[in-house]
C-alpha cells in the first residue's frame, strides 16, 4: 500500500504522520478490478473506503433499472452511511477501471479514535462535511426530478 497516496486522500492531508500510520494500521489495503462489485445494494457494510487509485461508479437500482449516482475516483471515500448507520447498504458500488482502496472497519476506527481523538476529530469533520454536501446535492435533484416529473405529466394531460 502506497503511503504517501494514501496520506493525501481528503482529511488525512491535515493530519500528522504519526495518525495516518496509526489509521493506516488500522486498515487493510483492498484492491479491485474491472467489474467487480465492492458493495452490493442491500448488502451489510460496516467499514469506511478511501480511494487510493482506480474508479469506481455508484449504482442504485430501483424498479428494476441502474440509475448512475456518480462516479469515485482517488481521494473520494465511500461506506461512510454504514459506518455511522449500519444497516442494508444504499447503493451498488462496482470497478469501472481498476485499483485500489484502504477499507476501515467499524470497530478498529472507534479505536482510532480512541488513540487519536484529534486525528478522528478532523477525519469525522471531514466525513460529516461531505455528507452534509451529500445530501443538499440529494435535495437538489429531487426537486428538481418532482418539478419537472409534474410538469411533464401536467402537460401530457
Amino acid at each position: 500500500m502506497n503511503k504517501q497516496a494514501f496520506a493525501q486522500v481528503g482529511p488525512l492531508a491535515k493530519m500528522g504522520e504519526r495518525e495516518v500510520r496509526a489509521l493506516l494500521d488500522c486498515g487493510r489495503s483492498r484492491p479491485f478490478g474491472v467489474d467487480e462489485v465492492v458493495l452490493e445494494q442491500g448488502g451489510l457494510n460496516a467499514s469506511l473506503f478511501f480511494v487510493l487509485d482506480g474508479v469506481l461508479h455508484v449504482r442504485r437500482r430501483a424498479e428494476g433499472r441502474q440509475v448512475h449516482l456518480g462516479q469515485l475516483d482517488p481521494g473520494t471515500f465511500f461506506g461512510d452511511i454504514s459506518l455511522f448507520d449500519p444497516g442494508p447498504t444504499t447503493a451498488d458500488v462496482v470497478g469501472v477501471v481498476s485499483g485500489n482502496l484502504v477499507e476501515l472497519d467499524g470497530a478498529l476506527m472507534d479505536l482510532f479514535m480512541l488513540e487519536h481523538p484529534a486525528a478522528a476529530a478532523c477525519l469525522l469533520r471531514f466525513l460529516l462535511e461531505e455528507m452534509a454536501q451529500r445530501l443538499r446535492r440529494t435535495d437538489e435533484r429531487l426537486v428538481e426530478a418532482i418539478f419537472w416529473g409534474g410538469l411533464l405529466r401536467e402537460q401530457a394531460a
